[in-house]
């Protein structure tokens, strides 16, 4: 059984073939534009397209410092790319207590997770659940501890009136075509901070820094961009969130009717203010 089809159509398929028509294929005008749609939902200055959010994640930790000997706070229930990026860099994935309703980072624990090797926090929006960001945040900010959101499944959920991926120093989202919107393969990262933006976008290309009239390298980056090719597919997908949304929540409210007379199955609450991508149903043991 697939567990998503992508609400794709040919809108899409026109929008690749005028790239192709173009012979331009790398990022370029429409990563651009995509990046801008994005950036612009989220309500952050900057956008930075990647191959992928696992990328957009490891970039996102290279850009804060992250390194051999460092730790990162990450919920103990997560996809393997939340902790994988932590290890790529010689650090250490430290696992924090998850609230069981929504499946958010537990802020109560939070405190005693961080130490003084913490270099950053990675709180996960899971199934499009924001997590609880006020007191993760207020943590944070107290402890001195940069916060990056994994919002691979979040695009589009609100935290009293912010979006997801606006709420910690950087958003991390992902376009594999199980997310909401899909540009076959991709992520992205947002941030409110010029300071990181600047290090996300050297690092995202090579390290290197566009001159006047050539390229300087100025650091050991990497080949993390997405292609215009994928970010045509993203733009037109853009333009349909808001249906693809509606049709999502409608399609779980459908389901949550169907399933209610299930013993242990039932909607994880939603937290006051908090605006989910979808109406998610979860299937859990019934504890006393």
């Amino acid at each position: 059984m697939r567990l998503n089809v992508p609400l794709l159509g040919s809108e899409e398929a026109e929008a690749v073939a005028d790239v192709l028509a173009t012979g331009y294929l790398t990022q370029g005008a429409k990563a651009a534009e995509f990046e801008r749609l994005v950036s612009e939902l989220v309500g952050v200055p900057h956008g930075f397209a990647t191959s992928s959010a696992t990328t957009g994640l490891h970039l996102a930790l290279v850009a804060l410092g992250v390194g051999p000997g460092d730790e990162v706070v990450i919920p103990d229930f997560s996809f393997p790319a939340t902790a994988n990026v932590i290890v790529q860099q010689g650090a250490t994935p430290v696992f924090c207590d998850i609230r069981l309703d929504d499946f958010g980072l537990d802020a109560a624990a939070l405190d005693a997770a961080i130490g003084p090797r913490t270099k950053a926090i990675m709180p996960v929006h899971a199934f499009g659940l924001v997590a609880d960001m006020g007191p993760i945040m207020e943590i944070a900010r107290r402890r001195g501890v940069p916060v990056v959101e994994d919002a691979a499944c979040a695009l589009g959920a609100i935290y009293h009136g912010r979006q997801a991926g606006s709420l910690g120093d950087a958003g991390v989202f992902s376009f594999h075509p199980r997310k909401v919107i899909t540009t076959a393969e991709g992520g992205m990262v947002t941030t409110s901070s010029d300071q990181l933006a600047e290090r996300l976008r050297i690092l995202r290309s090579h390290g290197a820094v566009r001159g006047e009239h050539y390229m300087s390298f100025v650091d050991a980056g990497f080949n993390y961009r997405l292609s215009d090719i994928h970010a045509a597919i993203g733009v037109v997908q853009m333009r349909k969130l808001d249906a693809i949304l509606s049709g999502r929540r409608a399609l779980a409210d459908e389901y949550a009717e169907r399933l209610a007379h299930i013993e242990g199955c039932g909607r994880p609450p939603l937290l006051k203010g908090v605006r989910t991508r979808i109406s998610p149903m979860s299937c859990s043991l019934t504890t006393t």
